[in-house]
This record gives structure tokens, C-alpha cells and sequence, in this order.
């Protein structure tokens, strides 16, 4: 019994991490919360009507598919192939498009709040109208950290939970400057706070999204 228990548990981490590779499926499928699919293989999907939170798309192909209607809250695109994706109508909040394929991909009556497309070429995707919920950023961050926060973040690289997921480091090496320079706007004295904040807490479950950290931050400034 005891083997079985660890076997299921030992299955149920695994899907939170990983995403699976399907196409041309006549499924209407549901969305998703709280997943880091890293090179999952998406073609020619209905998530008409779907909801999505807390996700992150790394080093993915998501071609074809149909998002109509949808609703996706804190979700990263991030190196991602999007071709010939349909968005129509749908919601984005705090979604983030970083170095995507956006050639053909339908953005008609889509409804955006607090979203960025960063160095990602728009100009072949269609009906893109960027409003005031939307923001393009094609340059490189040019900002200084301080040394503690420089330290904070150096150290979280070693939990293996946040460091993943990719969002504040690009490797071991080197900081994910794109991502932090968003959550700069809260400041770089409380950013530093929140990040040895974030070291020492003992959860450090679901950090797959710049959204996840603005919550955080959120709640731990109490803003």
C-alpha cells in the first residue's frame, strides 16, 4: 500500500511539471492552473471557453489551436511558437508573449489588461490593436540592481523549484533581466525584501509565472 501511495503522489508531481505532446484531437479541453510545460508539442486544439492561471509556456510549439473565448490569467509565453493560433475574444491578464512566433495568430476583439509583448515581432500577427492594456518592449533593460537584491536572487537559483521555471534566472549563471525589470515597479528596496522574503520561506510551489511573484509581492507588502 505504502509503495502504491508514493507511486501516485510520485505521478501527480510529475504532471504539474511536465505537459503533454497532442494534436488534432476533437476534445474540448478546459484550460489548466499552476503548470511549467516545458517543450510541449500543441497542434490544432479546441480551448474554446478555457481557463487558464499560473502557467507557463516554455520552449513550446502551440500551433492551430483555438483559444476562442478564452481566459488566461498570469500565463507566459515564453520561446514560443504560437503560429496560426486563434485568440478571438478572449481575455489576457497579465499575460506575458517574450520571443514568440505570433506569424498569423488572430488577436480580433481580444480584451487586454496589463499585457507584454517583449521582443516579439508583431507585425504578422493579425488584428492586433495595442491598446492601453498592452505593452511593447523591444529593449534590452538597461538598470542597475543593488547588491542585495543582486544576492537574493543569486541564491534562489539554488531551489531547484524556482529555479526551473526559469523566470528569474536564465541560467546559473546570469539573471532573467526582462522578468525582474517588471517587477521593478514595486520598487527595488521592497523587490529586495520580497526576494529574501521568498528565500526564506519554506513553500516555494507554483513560481512558474512573473504573475505568481506579483502576487506574491502583493501579499507580502499587503498592496
Amino acid at each position: 500500500m505504502r509503495k502504491r501511495k508514493y507511486r501516485k503522489i510520485y505521478k501527480k508531481r510529475n504532471l504539474k511539471n511536465k505537459y503533454f505532446n497532442l494534436a488534432n484531437s476533437t476534445k474540448k479541453y478546459k484550460g489548466c492552473k499552476n503548470i511549467y510545460a516545458y517543450k510541449s508539442n500543441i497542434h490544432n486544439l479546441i480551448y474554446k471557453d478555457a481557463n487558464f492561471e499560473n502557467v507557463r509556456y516554455q520552449a513550446s510549439n502551440i500551433t492551430y489551436c483555438n483559444f476562442k473565448n478564452s481566459k488566461l490569467l498570469g500565463v507566459d509565453f515564453a520561446n514560443t511558437n504560437l503560429k496560426y493560433t486563434n485568440f478571438k475574444g478572449a481575455k489576457l491578464e497579465e499575460v506575458i508573449f517574450f520571443n514568440c512566433n505570433l506569424k498569423n495568430v488572430n488577436f480580433e476583439n481580444v480584451q487586454f489588461k496589463k499585457v507584454f509583448f517583449i521582443s516579439t515581432n508583431i507585425k504578422n500577427a493579425r488584428n492586433l490593436n495595442l491598446d492601453e492594456g498592452c505593452v511593447y518592449i523591444n529593449s534590452y533593460p538597461n538598470i542597475e540592481l543593488n547588491t542585495d537584491i543582486l544576492n537574493a536572487i543569486d541564491k534562489l537559483k539554488n531551489c531547484s523549484e524556482i529555479y526551473k521555471s526559469h523566470v528569474l534566472h536564465v541560467n546559473k549563471n546570469k539573471i532573467n533581466l526582462w522578468n525582474i525589470n517588471l517587477l521593478l515597479n514595486y520598487g527595488q528596496e521592497n523587490l529586495t525584501r520580497c526576494m529574501q522574503a521568498l528565500l526564506r520561506r519554506k513553500n516555494k510551489h507554483n513560481f512558474y509565472t512573473v504573475y505568481s511573484y506579483k502576487k506574491f509581492i502583493e501579499n507580502y507588502l499587503k498592496i
